[in-house]
């Protein structure tokens, strides 16, 4: 009785952490760049070779998932092709609660699917209503399909931390219009922190002029969303990106080519960092429109590194996010504060690492970063991310 009665008392003390772990089966193995055309209808082309015509395109521009209404014959040229399918299940044939006997028969028929993404459950105004409908929605996707994540978005980062179970989650707010840039991000890595899950970016692709600054407004918008835990961006439906008749890319898709390849280029070294502990900015004097800000000063919303951490930023005005990887090695994700202008950045330590690497884009490598005492040197991009690896 007292051994039954001790076990007891153990267990009720024990953390209940492992309840809220996210399924490690279920997360996004890929950096997600997805193409869609909107949710919520069948909205890409239903010829077979008008779609297999959009796919090669957005393959060309670094696009890897497609948001689609799920039909074998799309799985099977996605799969020609290396793309993975976002299923919408708020389309009328399988809505996930509309119809749920079909989303049910569609979700355990892909259940062993290696060309499926995940499913795609909301994104929309979530309300205090709602909350329980949609955490009801992702509890039976799960049972369905215990293999794929299930994914909940929102507007302005509104309510979607009371979703439960979900794999990832995601918002937009389309900030070089609206605002509101840092505050929802911060509210993204709260929950990002809480639930141990990365988080997708819907936004804008014409946050600028096409042809011109564009891609670094909208290269910019996502860039500084790395360090929080991005893993994955899409854009809003509205842009044409691929010519309605040929499926070419367009002007606005040649744009969002050059913002995708370079998160395509480092996208599975950042599947592999999780969720950063915190993250960091250095004072500016330039604003993200390139204008003068005057006295420098962090962002408002962002925290300066604290003065007694391990490292400090020396030179440079970027935005850094602390992560580790599976070795328990630092890995530092740097992106910058102006759009417009690639920074020098000096990056100085307490006490001198056993290494310093640097992710080389190009080469797909790790490749070691010269020490010069205690202070490492390397240029992050105007419209990108660096990854630095540290050993400490």
């Amino acid at each position: 009785m007292r051994s039954l009665l001790s076990a007891l008392v153990v267990l009720l003390a024990a953390p209940a952490l492992s309840a809220a772990e996210p399924d490690a089966k279920r997360q996004p193995k890929v950096f997600a760049i997805v193409y869609n055309h909107g949710y919520a209808g069948d909205n890409l082309p239903t010829d077979k070779e008008q779609f297999e015509a959009l796919v090669k395109s957005a393959k060309a521009a670094h696009f890897n998932v497609i948001l689609c209404q799920y039909e074998p014959w799309r799985a099977e040229i996605c799969k020609k092709h290396g793309m993975l399918i976002f299923v919408d299940l708020l389309v009328g044939p399988h809505h996930v609660y509309k119809n749920p006997d079909a989303a049910k028969k569609l979700c355990e028929s892909l259940k062993d699917s290696d060309t499926i993404y995940g499913y795609h459950l909301w994104s929309d105004n979530i309300t205090d209503v709602t909350v329980a409908g949609r955490t009801r929605d992702v509890k039976n996707v799960h049972e369905w399909d215990p293999n794929h994540m299930a994914y909940i978005g929102t507007t302005y980062m509104n309510r979607v931390n009371r979703v439960e179970g979900m794999d990832t989650f995601g918002y937009y707010d389309f900030h070089w219009k609206r605002g509101g840039h840092w505050g929802h991000l911060d509210k993204a890595l709260g929950t990002a922190q809480a639930k141990k899950i990365g988080f997708l970016r819907y936004d804008d692709a014409t946050s600028g002029i096409v042809g011109k600054g564009n891609p670094n407004r909208v290269g910019y918008t996502y860039a500084t969303s790395v360090p929080f835990g991005l893993k994955g961006i899409f854009y809003h439906f509205a842009a044409d990106i691929t010519d309605k008749k040929t499926f070419a890319l367009t002007p606005l898709g040649e744009d969002l080519k050059k913002v995708n390849g370079r998160f395509a280029a480092v996208g599975d070294e950042l599947m592999k960092i999780g969720v950063p502990s915190a993250v960091y900015s250095t004072a500016i004097t330039k604003s993200a429109k390139n204008d003068p800000v005057a006295p420098a000063a962090v962002p408002a919303g962002l925290k300066p590194t604290p003065k007694d951490h391990w490292f400090q930023i020396a030179s440079g005005e970027v935005l850094v996010g602390q992560f580790a990887d599976a070795d328990k090695r630092d890995v530092l994700v740097f992106a910058n504060h102006n759009p417009y202008e690639s920074q020098d950045v000096k990056l100085a330590f307490g006490a001198a690492p056993k290494s310093v690497e640097y992710f080389d884009r190009a080469a797909k490598k790790w490749t070691a970063l010269k020490l010069d005492g205690k202070t490492a040197a390397f240029k992050v991009e105007d419209h990108g991310v660096e990854l630095v690896r540290v050993t400490r």
